[in-house]
């Protein structure tokens, strides 16, 4: 049996993979007519919809279910395709005072945009805040060609949205107990609860003034573990972006497995970077200069017979 891994399923095997994208151009093939499907790529494009539908999350639902119901998840995701049709498109996007109450704000990572001319911000180690729009438990990227017709500043439209995103955010913290390590996960039910770190500081936990370390694995989560000058802050950081990793390779809306550096008024920068073969540390001198304090003290402490950091 072959086991290549593509980078939007690594799960499966080359048979799985094979039978998922069989019964995708099945619903596809039979609901829209033309497409074309890129399997290398893991996407498939509607030609009636000018649209090109990303599977790397449809696929993560599937691999929660049973592949007998596979047909029935694949069906059920490609309908709220009828809402990006360009006429519906034009009816949802073509008045601005219309359409700014469902606006929000999602952070997503470049792929997840690839395809269009999106309307945010950039952030670090390949995250991106979208402007978006809530469509009934979905949500769909506002393009460029779009927004420019509104004639409104970006600036102010970004933070209405995110202003709307925050208020309309139902959001549980709670403990990792599978995991040893004092850290918080920020759960909600909508594909924008990750926009939180894009917020005023009541929005987080309570951090010291050194901010946090927080990791976006997927739309629905958002772990924080604040800095501390502690020894233990190193174990309970790598403790979380562990869990990141893991949350962020079972999906589904998966969003990235790096970290980055939280401070409340202060732009965010990068921590560290999971995504490629190895850990890589990227935090910015200030902080690293920081950690290495905590690390020096630890070590001292340790020759001077107290408990040291295993480094």
């Amino acid at each position: 049996m072959e086991t290549s891994i593509c980078a939007w399923a690594p799960w499966w095997s080359a048979d799985d993979r094979r039978r998922f994208l069989s019964e995708v151009e099945g619903v596809v093939g039979a609901r829209f007519g033309e497409y074309e499907l890129d399997e290398a790529a893991g996407t498939v494009t509607v030609s009636d919809l000018d649209c090109v539908l990303g599977l790397s999350n449809l696929a993560q639902a599937c691999r929660m279910a049973d592949a007998e119901d596979w047909r029935l998840l694949i069906y059920s995701h490609m309908t709220r395709l009828d809402d990006f049709a360009p006429e519906a498109l034009s009816e949802l996007l073509g008045d601005y005072e219309r359409v700014k109450g469902d606006l929000r704000v999602r952070v997503v990572s470049h792929n997840h945009i690839e395809h269009i001319d999106p309307v945010g911000d950039p952030l670090p180690l390949g995250m991106f805040s979208c402007l978006s729009v809530a469509l009934d438990g979905a949500t769909m990227p506002v393009d460029r060609s779009h927004f420019d017709e509104w004639g409104e500043d970006q600036d102010e439209v970004m933070a209405a949205a995110l202003a709307n995103t925050l208020a309309a955010e139902e959001v549980v913290a709670a403990e990792i107990d599978e995991l040893k390590g004092r850290f918080t996960a920020l759960s909600g039910d909508s594909l924008f609860t990750s926009a939180l770190l894009l917020g005023p500081a009541d929005a987080m936990p309570d951090v010291g003034e050194m901010g946090a370390v927080v990791a976006v694995p997927t739309a629905r989560d958002l772990l924080v573990c604040p800095i501390s000058a502690t020894e233990e802050f190193v174990d309970d950081s790598a403790t979380m972006l562990a869990a990141g990793y893991v949350r962020f390779l079972s999906g589904p809306n998966s969003v990235s497995p790096n970290a980055l550096w939280w401070r409340p008024g202060e732009p965010l920068e990068a921590f560290a970077r999971l995504d490629s073969a190895s850990f890589e540390l990227a935090a910015p001198p200030e902080l690293r200069y920081y950690l290495q304090g905590v690390l020096d003290a630890g070590i001292g402490r340790s020759e001077s017979g107290a408990e040291g950091l295993d480094i």
